[in-house]
């Protein structure tokens, strides 16, 4: 019989525990990104605005006709007319004004062997108009364009005229008619019907840009005896003419007695007296009348306008950033300043065992009037007794009083902040700047006060 052999047990090898370092860095650091991002999530947001200086207008554009002193002078000639200034310069009494060829053969008298050359002051005024053309050019306004090369034409033909008229020894001898300015004044090549509308008989009719028709007078065109040659305006004082809506608009105006209209072709401001009528149809007009700037928009029938009626500069303020709160008034006696300058009042406490005690409470003043300083809730509530330092008076808290401001967010949380609105419109207010408890430039505040809650935190 054969002895079994016990048989050998195979016990497995375990490596003792060892904590793997990195794998617990990055656990710690997967909570911690973790932590931030639900606590970015749940955080409060909103919208800032960044206080800045700016202003505001309640300003009208109107739609003006230029009324003026302008007086049409007709041809004694018939042939072709030539001028020798430019349109809107400034032509002295006795000046040469135009003359009429009625033969049409004025260029026969200039020397074939001559050549033509721009004076220095020619050059000049070419240069000047260059410039002004190209200060205003824009790329989408062709017409400007044309306008450009037609008055560059017009100049240079009548610097020609010029100097053909000055070569012919006897103008009496040709069929050649110099004619003169009668007076002074700025002299237009155009006619349009309007030269006799006053403020006293203008229409609404008046004011139809469709219905306008404007007659330019060109250089070197056939003209007729008795036919328009050009017109002079001959009075530096003169008027726009605008159509308002009601009679409490025109009121409104007349009031002012004056008011700054600025000018849109070339925001140029100037001041104007007011006066306005009314027809029998019930439309109301009122005339701005100046007294300078007349040969500016001597070229102009319609000129449009801006009124200036109220303009007030300050920090700009968005109105859904403003708010009213509602705070405490205590009388200033009862505030004072603590350890490290802390403005707060004594608050009556009560012990444990019911005896009577004071406690400092911080309490920053939002506003004051002339007894009060305005204190938050925040700590304070009605019914609460403090006392006065130094003295045995006392005040209860009750008597409440609301302020318009806004939510200052500097710090992170929400602070409000009195504004002195100084002009409003729509969008906008206008505040009072550095005022004591107020906004300075660059100050944050939240865009939508609605959305403030007061216990979160904002970033």
């Amino acid at each position: 019989m054969t002895d079994k052999q016990p048989t050998a047990r195979t016990i497995p090898y375990r490596r003792p525990f060892r904590l793997n370092v990195g794998l617990f860095m990055f656990l710690i650091i997967f909570i911690y990104v973790l932590i931030s991002v639900l606590t970015y999530l749940t955080s409060h947001k909103t919208e800032v605005y960044e206080v800045r200086s700016g202003s505001l207008s309640d300003n009208q554009v109107y739609q003006g006709i230029a009324l003026r002193n302008e007086s049409v002078v007709n041809s004694d000639y018939t042939g072709t007319i030539n001028f020798y200034n430019k349109e809107g310069e400034r032509v002295p009494e006795g000046g040469l004004a135009f003359s009429v060829d009625e033969t049409g053969k004025i260029t026969d008298y200039l020397k074939p062997d001559e050549e033509s050359t721009l004076s220095k002051d020619d050059l000049s005024r070419f240069r000047e108009e260059a410039i002004l053309y190209s200060r205003k050019f824009s790329p989408g306004d062709f017409v400007s364009i044309y306008d450009f090369k037609s008055g560059a034409v017009s100049s240079a033909q009548k610097i020609s005229n010029r100097k053909v008229l000055s070569e012919i020894p006897d103008l009496s001898s040709t069929s050649i008619h110099p004619c003169y300015a009668e007076e002074t004044g700025e002299i237009l090549y155009f006619v349009d019907n309007c030269e006799g509308i006053t403020f006293e008989n203008l229409t609404v009719e008046n004011f139809d840009r469709t219905r306008y028709k404007k007659n330019q007078i060109a250089n070197g065109s056939r003209i007729t005896a008795g036919e328009p040659a050009y017109k002079m305006v001959t009075d530096e004082n003169w008027s726009v003419a605008i159509h308002v809506a009601s009679a409490e608009e025109a009121s409104e105006l007349v009031k002012r007695a004056y008011i700054q209209v600025r000018f849109l072709e070339n925001q140029m401001i100037s001041w104007a007296s007011v006066s306005s009528r009314s027809d029998d149809n019930d439309n109301y007009y009122v005339n701005l009348r100046f007294s300078n700037s007349m040969s500016d928009f001597c070229l102009d029938r319609f000129v449009d306008v801006e009124l200036i009626a109220s303009q007030q500069s300050g920090l700009k303020v968005p109105n859904s950033s403003i708010t009213k709160g509602s705070f405490f008034l205590v009388p200033k006696e009862f505030v004072f300043e603590g350890v490290g300058g802390q403005s707060g009042v004594l608050l009556e406490v009560y012990t444990e065992n019911n005896e009577k005690s004071v406690q400092f409470v911080p309490a920053v003043p939002y506003s004051e009037n002339e007894d009060c300083y305005y204190l938050d809730d925040s700590v304070l509530r009605a019914g609460m007794i403090i006392d006065r330092p130094n003295s045995s008076d006392q005040f209860t808290i009750g008597d409440q009083d609301e302020l318009i401001g806004v939510y200052y967010i500097n710090k992170g949380y929400p602070d409000f902040r009195q504004v002195n609105i100084l002009y409003q419109n729509e969008e906008y207010a206008i505040v009072a700047p550095n005022s004591l408890y107020g906004l300075q430039e660059y100050d944050y505040i939240v865009l939508y006060a609605d959305s403030v809650k007061m216990n979160d935190y904002y970033r």
